[in-house]
C-alpha cells in the first residue's frame, strides 16, 4: 500500500487501521513502511481516507510480495491453492469429509497474528526442525508446501526469508504415533519464535462424541493445555469418496 502526499491532508484516520502499525506520519503526512506493510488492505478495504489518497500499486501482486497479500488480505485468492485463506479448504470439517481418517492426526500449526504478523523465516524454524525429526508430510494443498525449497532440509525458497504476513498455517497429516514426536520438537522451537503460536490438532470423534482419551494424554503429558474446538460444520461439509 502507497500514500498519495500529493493528496493526503494528513488527518491520520488511516494509521489506527493498520493491523501492523506501518503507518506513520512523514512531513505532517501519511506514509506507510513498506518492510512492515503486510499488503492486507484493510486500511483501504475500511474507507476512512476521506481524500482518497490510499493506492494499492501494481507491484503488491509480484513475486515475492505477493505472498503478503495472499496470506493476510482475507479477500484476495491464493495463487496456489486457488482459494482465499492460509490453509485449506474446508480444514475444520473433518468428521464431515474424513480427510483425516481412523488411525492418523491432523496437526495445524498456525503462526501470527493481526498487529503481531510474523516473518517467514520463522515458517523456516518449525519447517526445519520437523525435518530433523524426519517428517517431510506437509500437506500439498496448502501453500506453505510450495515454498519450500528442499523438503529433507525443510529450507524455504530464500527469496521469501524476508517476507512478512499477518499469519501462516503449516499444515499435515500423520499417523496418531507420531504425535507425541511432532510436541517435543514443537516445544524445542517455540522459543525462538518471534511471533504468538496455536497448535491444532484434528482427529475423528469417537462413537460417544468424546475426543480419543490416547490424543488427550499425549498432549496433556507434553504439558500442553488444550481444550476442544467446535468449528466442524457439522452436515456443511462435502463428504469425500
Amino acid at each position: 500500500m502507497i500514500v498519495f502526499k500529493e493528496v493526503c491532508v494528513g488527518c491520520g484516520r488511516c494509521q489506527p487501521y493498520c493491523p501492523a502499525r506501518a503507518i506513520f506520519f512523514e512531513d505532517q503526512r501519511s506514509a506507510v513502511d513498506q518492510t512492515l506493510c503486510l499488503e492486507c488492505g484493510t486500511c483501504l478495504r475500511s474507507g476512512i481516507c476521506p481524500v482518497d489518497a490510499l493506492f494499492e500499486p501494481p507491484q503488491v501482486y509480484e513475486y515475492p510480495r505477493a505472498l503478503r497479500k495472499y496470506f493476510s488480505d482475507p479477500t484476495s485468492t491464493h495463487s496456489v491453492t486457488g482459494i482465499q485463506g492460509r490453509g485449506t479448504e474446508e480444514s475444520k470439517t473433518n468428521d464431515v469429509t474424513m480427510r483425516c481418517g481412523p488411525g492418523a492426526v491432523g496437526i495445524a500449526i498456525e503462526i501470527g497474528r493481526p498487529t503481531l504478523g510474523m516473518g517467514l523465516r520463522d515458517i523456516q524454524k518449525i519447517t526445519r526442525a520437523l525435518a530433523q525429526a524426519g517428517i517431510n508430510e506437509i500437506e500439498e494443498n496448502n501453500p506453505i508446501h510450495s515454498m519450500i525449497q528442499d523438503h529433507q532440509t525443510g529450507d524455504l525458497k530464500s527469496e521469501l526469508l524476508d517476507e512478512r504476513v499477518l499469519s501462516a498455517i503449516i499444515e499435515m497429516q500423520v499417523p496418531r504415533a507420531q504425535l507425541q514426536r511432532i510436541l517435543q520438537m514443537l516445544k524445542q522451537v517455540i522459543p525462538q519464535l518471534d511471533s504468538v503460536f496455536t497448535l491444532d490438532v484434528f482427529t475423528l470423534l469417537e462413537e460417544n462424541l468424546q475426543v480419543p482419551l490416547d490424543i488427550l494424554s499425549v498432549i496433556e503429558s507434553e504439558g500442553f493445555a488444550w481444550r476442544p474446538n467446535a468449528k466442524i460444520n457439522m452436515g456443511l461439509g462435502r463428504v469425500s469418496e
